[in-house]
């Protein structure tokens, strides 16, 4: 295999670098690592499945099987953190949520909304923690506008009874810090305004209600429990508790483009890995590096660091569709969806730039939708 010298395109807050393939080879590089498992959730025949895979004596090779899920449909919702990973799906009007700690490799489920008809209500998005589930839904009113709620679900044994939260907007994004629930909003029959409300978990109270203007599209919490809340062509970082905000631009044509991202994973040092669209692009997911410190994008387009074969026949690569960071061995993981087939794809395995090297890839009976590192 070959790999050549210009492998990333550099986004700045404030100027561009078009990549730039070499024609220079450069010998694949040999994996010399240190023992980690990474635990790969991989999406096969419409279910969720898990397994576990391990490198050592230069072998990247599944270890094993794991059933830490049962009967996740691919449309579930999803909520992941840098330790967990939940799913709310609903089965022929029965409501169940799984969730699956990476730290202890446990896995858990609970059924939800017992009291409510299941196929009366339209979940909207949730999020959790370790002491709760936050669900949103709508139900439509006889004669009246939809009803919008926020269902808290005690999650630990013997608990008390769920508690409802009425909103007047409809929800579209949870995350959960400071423990406070912070919901995206959008007034959707009025203004198409996006709104955050904050609401206190001790009491399931609303405390205040901000206004965030147009485009408003996506929550993520980063290493601080700081809420960012990201749009087109800036975020803001919300702190939890004094609601201080802070704003950050892009320069033009230099947005890192996070907000469509189906999955994300933050490093100890704040670095956002995520999936970038470049529609110019051979691929048009692709991994990406967002550092919030240095307001930069590094994007690693396919084609700069494969040869056209490498890309449509060795991996044949249709798309990016999880991604984590190894921190043991300096690796990004790449998992990847095969072209033309729904249930097959890969990982591969880099070191980010600007020391990029092209360190082996898997091929996996399924694709992979979420990556922990052990």
């Amino acid at each position: 295999m070959k790999t050549y010298k210009y492998v990333a395109c550099f986004v700045l807050a404030f100027s561009f670098f078009a990549c730039e393939k070499s024609s220079e080879p450069v010998e694949e590089e040999i994996a010399t690592s240190a023992q980690v498992d990474y635990t790969v959730f991989l999406q096969n025949n419409n279910q969720l499945n898990g397994v576990v895979v391990a490198s050592a004596n230069e072998e990247f090779t599944v270890k094993s099987n794991v059933n830490l899920f049962s009967n996740v449909p691919s449309n579930a919702l999803k909520y992941r953190t840098s330790n967990d990973l939940g799913y709310y799906s609903s089965t022929n009007c029965q409501a169940t949520f799984q969730w699956f700690n990476a730290e202890n490799s446990a896995s858990q489920s609970v059924a939800l909304f017992s009291d409510i008809d299941v196929c009366s209500i339209n979940v909207l998005t949730m999020a959790f923690s370790n002491e709760l589930a936050a669900v949103a839904y709508e139900r439509e009113l006889l004669g009246k506008d939809k009803q919008f709620i926020v269902r808290i679900n005690q999650l630990i044994q013997g608990s008390v009874s769920p508690e409802e939260i009425s909103l007047d907007k409809k929800p579209m994004e949870i995350v959960i810090s400071s423990n406070r629930l912070f919901v995206l909003t959008l007034n959707e029959f009025v203004s198409d305004e996006f709104h955050l409300s904050v609401i206190d978990l001790d009491n399931s109270e609303v405390l205040m209600e901000l206004d965030l203007g147009l485009d408003a599209q996506r929550l993520f919490t980063n290493n601080s429990g700081e809420v960012i809340i990201s749009y087109p062509e800036y975020h803001t970082t919300l702190n939890p508790k004094t609601l201080d905000k802070l704003y950050t631009t892009y320069g033009e044509d230099t947005e890192p483009g996070f907000i469509t991202t189906n999955d994300f994973f933050i490093d100890s040092a704040g670095k956002f890995y995520f999936h970038k669209k470049m529609p110019n692009a051979e691929i048009e997911e692709v991994p990406a590096i967002y550092d919030f410190e240095k307001n930069s994008t590094v994007v690693y387009l396919f084609e700069n660091f494969l040869t056209e074969a490498e890309l449509n026949i060795k991996y044949s690569i249709a798309q990016t569709t999880s991604i984590a960071y190894d921190e043991k061995n300096n690796y990004v993981l790449i998992g990847y969806q095969k072209k033309g087939h729904i249930d097959k794809g890969g990982i591969l395995r880099i070191t980010p730039a600007p020391d990029f090297k092209l360190i082996d890839n898997i091929d996996l009976e399924g694709v992979p939708k979420t990556i922990f590192v052990k």
